[in-house]
């Protein structure tokens, strides 16, 4: 076997949504590539084609197509857009042979493991299980574990420890400082459409009830006394978004928040102006939304589970966030502190240091080595 780990990074996703799989997949392939000892690939929905780069055709999640095929054999847009990329995909395994597939979405990756023997190509299957996916573990080679948690509910279930690699999220931190100055950061609001005259509280994430809880959050900032702080709810916006929207304006007022959907070079501005970062999801696989926060500064509101103490450790804020007032609280005792240039480089310094790319590298390649000893298991064909 060459010494040259050949790795298809695919997510159909990437071009299409902007969930903490895809960004995670984008500036995965955009942080290892040029690696020494690999060749990475990624296989995205929609885009560009860059060197090394393939856009690979598939029934977007988000067409009406995938949606009514996806009701047609009860599944939905997303599941067809994962099967639908699976045919487009074939001829490029058949070429170029890859060692390792890596990959996030199990839909694609089910049909990678059942018809790998007559794709006829033995490559290794690495599930990243950031969704997160619970054991079984049994139609993939290797897991991905992005959080302690998840792996210790994996091995409790009698899963191997060698089929488990641990290994976080990484994330692009960018040169640079968090934005400091009152001043710059006020012209930077209302070029985005913002009050400068009032605190800002971001919460980035599917605007729904649903797993972000995006209603609780309203909540409880509909809850502080007057002049509260002005809501910004940043992230997907689908059917199930405009029931938190109506909730918003009876709540907050039409002048009191803003849900908007921007592309993900975007969002760092919201960042920059932002004076708190919370989100009312009680649990998470991971989390790259409170990453981006620190970058910039931000001190993040979280509730206090295994995960989310593991991502943000000493640097976060940490409630129970089941409970209501508890957000309001913590809001509250933020806002009440004065912002420290000192303590907002110190929570982007935190991100380099654990996160940043350059340092996992060395951890991502000692995971692909540990997957290409796993015995290929091909079992029965559906």
């Amino acid at each position: 076997m060459s010494s040259l780990i050949k790795v298809f990074l695919v997510c159909t996703g990437v071009g299409i949504i902007n969930r903490g799989i895809e960004t995670f997949a984008r500036e995965c392939f955009d942080g290892l590539k040029g690696s020494s000892g690999l060749q990475m690939k990624l296989f995205k929905g929609a885009g560009l084609q860059q060197p090394d780069e393939y856009r690979l055709w598939n029934i977007p999640r988000t067409s009406n197509i995938a949606n009514i095929l996806g009701k047609c054999v009860q599944r939905n847009g997303y599941v067809v857009e994962q099967w639908s990329s699976f045919f487009p995909l074939i001829p490029h395994l058949k070429k170029e042979k890859p060692d390792i597939i890596f990959y996030s979405d199990s839909n694609l990756g089910f049909q990678l493991y059942w018809w790998r023997k007559q794709i006829g190509v033995p490559y290794k299957l690495l599930f990243s299980n950031g969704g997160p996916c619970g054991p079984p573990f049994s139609r993939t080679d290797h897991v991905h574990q992005v959080a302690p948690f998840y792996r210790e509910i994996a091995l409790a279930a009698g899963e191997p420890a060698s089929k488990h690699s641990l290994v976080p999220y990484g994330i692009n931190v960018p040169d640079g400082l968090p934005l400091f100055d009152d001043q710059v950061r006020s012209h930077s609001k209302t070029k985005l459409g913002l009050p400068s005259d009032r605190p800002i509280v971001l919460s980035v994430g599917w605007i729904s009830a649903q797993h972000k809880r995006m209603d609780y959050t309203i909540n409880e900032i509909a809850s502080l006394p007057e002049p509260r702080p002005y809501l910004v709810m940043l992230g997907y916006i689908d059917d199930n978004s405009q029931a938190i929207i109506d909730l918003a304006r009876r709540q907050l007022g039409e002048s009191g928040f803003t849900a908007r959907c921007v592309p993900y070079e975007q969002v760092a501005q919201y960042y920059q102006v932002a004076d708190v970062f919370a989100l009312g999801s009680l649990q998470e696989g991971f989390g790259r939304v409170y990453l981006e926060a620190l970058i910039q500064g931000l001190p993040c509101i979280v509730n206090d589970h295994p995960v989310m103490r593991y991502v943000l450790d000493t640097q976060g804020t940490f409630a129970d966030l089941s409970k209501l007032g508890s957000m309001a609280q913590a809001i509250t005792d933020i806002l009440k502190q004065p912002r420290s240039p000192e303590v907002m480089i110190k929570r982007r310094e935190y991100v380099w240091e654990r996160f940043s790319w350059k340092n996992l590298a060395p951890y991502y390649l000692e995971m692909f080595g540990k997957c290409l000893q796993q015995k290929v298991n091909i079992l029965r064909q559906p």
